[in-house]
């Protein structure tokens, strides 16, 4: 695109400096012609369907024989510019399959051979007995020399760091599509579960209720409050085979409900501190005023915020601080902790989800949680605090509030 125009603008400049005898005519033919196809692959490059191999290889078998044509108005083979025809070769074992790099190179070798063999002569190229003409000859092979290799270090380095970027993205979508495989496995075992708890919880529901009606809280007020504790927990755990009951066959739009940000944080925390007494979890409110944005708050959403909150409160009971923030397109909602912290590639990291280091952890909490927050088009990250234990950022992208929620 730039290298064959580029060689035929020198060679016109040198006819007018050194007088050579250039078709000047058929030289901008060439060019001319080399600009309008190359303005029409610049179109062709704006439009959304990619550029095929077989394209990109059309486009270097045009300024192949654009630069064949050229050299043979040129001085054919003698022409210091005829190495040029290494550049496509280069191009193409870059960017294209092996079968139209050795197209390219068979059809480079042939054009050169022709070029031997027919060309119009530029007696400067040839007449090596003048010193004049071994100056201009060396001049032009120096010039084609910086050319060449100033191109080379600018668009195949590129066309390099395209390929890299496109394995990156490939690395990143089998990542994705692995962990998608995971969360389908998790979710078919987790309606097995679903089914066979069912039936253990509805006793153990059934036997809590008569010992908290034959041992009331007046006469046995301890027994009483771990039965209530225990009723509760029995509750929390028919909540959660009723999420996944439902997630299996309801529209995400049917499971959402319409909340404030803050009153989904103050719900949410409230709920863990009573599955989990003698917990302590902080509330820090936003500096930022205004009214806090309303959410369609879905209950994988909640659950993943809960699953966060459960794991900063098993590694620091009394001392774990939630805050948030938003602006104009997304929220972000920040649990803080004193605990360890986190060790990149060790157990409990988010690089290694799915692996829990708390004793008879199964792991899957905060892997859900990931798939959760990443299936609502949100992220979330771990980072070890300046003083101490660990922050978890929640974010989530804000959208309008839809009335099918309220």
């Amino acid at each position: 695109m730039i290298a064959v125009p580029g060689c035929a603008l020198c060679l016109l400049l040198a006819r007018q400096v050194y007088d050579l005898p250039v078709p000047a005519l058929q030289m901008l033919l060439i060019v001319v012609g080399l600009c309008l196809f190359n303005f029409w692959v610049w179109l062709r490059h704006k439009a959304a369907e990619p550029v095929s191999d077989r394209e990109f290889f059309i486009q270097l078998l045009v300024d192949l024989f654009a630069l064949t044509s050229i050299l043979y108005y040129t001085g054919g083979a003698s022409n210091p510019f005829v190495y040029f025809f290494v550049l496509p070769m280069i191009i193409s074992a870059a960017a294209l399959p092996q079968i139209y790099t050795w197209i390219i190179a068979g059809l480079s070798a042939v054009s050169y051979t022709v070029l031997m063999l027919w060309r119009v002569e530029v007696p400067e190229f040839i007449n090596m007995s003048s010193r004049s003409a071994m100056d201009l000859h060396a001049a032009g092979m120096w010039v084609g020399f910086v050319v060449l290799t100033v191109l080379i270090a600018t668009f195949v380095a590129a066309m390099a760091q395209t390929v890299r970027e496109r394995d990156r993205y490939l690395a990143r979508l089998r990542e994705s599509a692995l962990r998608d495989e995971r969360v389908l496995a998790v979710a078919t075992l987790a309606a097995g579960a679903a089914h066979e708890l069912s039936t253990p919880l509805a006793t153990m529901a059934v036997v809590t209720g008569e010992i908290a009606r034959e041992y009331p809280a007046a006469t046995h007020p301890a027994l009483y409050q771990d039965i209530t504790v225990l009723r509760d927990q029995i509750a929390r755990c028919k909540e959660a085979l009723s999420v996944i009951s439902a997630s299996a066959g309801a529209a995400r739009a049917d499971t959402a409900e319409s909340l404030s940000l803050d009153r989904f944080v103050s719900q949410t925390v409230a709920e863990v501190c009573r599955l989990r007494p003698g917990c302590s979890v902080r509330i820090e409110l936003p500096a930022a005023s205004g009214e806090p944005p309303v959410l369609a708050v879905e209950r994988t959403v909640r659950q993943a915020l809960l699953n966060i909150l459960h794991n900063a409160v098993d590694v620091s009971p009394r001392a774990v601080r939630v805050n948030y923030v938003w602006d104009a397109v997304s929220l972000t909602i920040s649990v803080i902790d004193r605990g360890g912290g986190i060790r990149s590639g060790q157990p409990g990291s988010l690089d290694r989800l799915g692996i829990s280091s708390k004793e008879g952890g199964l792991g899957l909490g905060l892997f859900l949680s990931h798939a959760a927050i990443t299936q609502a088009g949100g992220s979330l990250e771990a980072a070890n605090n300046d003083e101490g234990g660990t922050t978890a950022r929640l974010r989530l992208p804000l959208m309008p509030p839809m009335e099918s929620y309220a």
